[in-house]
């Protein structure tokens, strides 16, 4: 800048305004120039910072994918369990192996079967800042995705359980054993003949068993297919990428 200043002044001082505005363009478009550069750096700087951040975050949600597969492949095990205690309590053909040890009357009276997701995948996604790639497209299909399953995971919860309560409220408005079963947990004979045997009473637990291997179960097959299928396309996208 003291060179520059020298300079400015020299020409003004000896009167050569001509070469002094040439000087002055010249200086401006160095000036320009300069800040260009510092621009295209920042702009460097902040893409490097976006691709390391999105980096970490296909891994973040690579992983939370793995595990959330897990679940669900876990799930469809529970649901099958399940069915074949609601088969053994409605009489039909059922695996005995999967129904050691379980109290059929309490699973289909009191007991609901969920699946515990939680939403980190789609948080992390929605409040990142993406960068312009095929990668990024997939992981927001994967938020979208997750959130239509959950919505559809949420909406047979409800039904299932208005369901059992709906059952339950029928069997205190009608049964005289239903207060010390509920209080007590214990049923006694006219309990067990009523819940082996009344025809209403099966119909009910029929529909909750349809809920869940039809509805539930449903919708638990297609979440596992497309979470691998996305973890797959995922895992190409980053390889290649790589």
């Amino acid at each position: 800048m003291k060179f520059f200043n020298t300079m400015r002044f020299k020409m003004l001082k000896s009167k050569r305004f001509s070469n002094y505005l040439v000087y002055a363009t010249g200086e401006i478009i160095l000036v320009v120039i300069g800040i260009l550069i510092a621009l295209w750096i920042n702009n460097w700087n902040t893409e490097q910072q976006i691709e390391r951040a999105n980096r970490s975050l296909q891994d973040k949600v690579l992983a939370q994918l793995e595990r959330d597969i897990i679940s669900v492949d876990n799930f469809r095990k529970e649901l099958d369990t399940l069915d074949h205690v609601y088969l053994k309590y409605l009489n039909r053909d059922y695996d005995e192996q999967k129904t050691v040890g379980k109290n059929v009357f309490s699973l289909i009276l009191f007991e609901v079967t969920e699946l515990g997701l939680d939403t980190q995948a789609i948080n992390w996604i929605d409040n990142a800042k993406l960068e312009d790639s095929k990668t990024s497209e997939k992981l927001l299909d994967l938020s979208g995705m997750y959130k239509l399953y959950f919505k559809n995971i949420n909406d047979i919860e409800s039904i299932i359980y208005k369901k059992l309560t709906r059952n339950l409220e029928i069997l205190e408005a009608t049964q005289p054993w239903y207060t010390e079963l509920i209080t007590d947990f214990n049923c006694k004979t006219d309990c067990v003949t009523y819940l082996s045997g009344d025809v209403d009473h099966k119909a009910r637990i029929a529909s909750l068993r349809f809920l869940y291997i039809k509805g539930y179960g449903e919708i638990a097959n297609g979440f596992s297919y497309d979470l691998k299928d996305i973890r797959s396309e995922l895992q190409t996208l980053m390889r290649t990428k790589e």
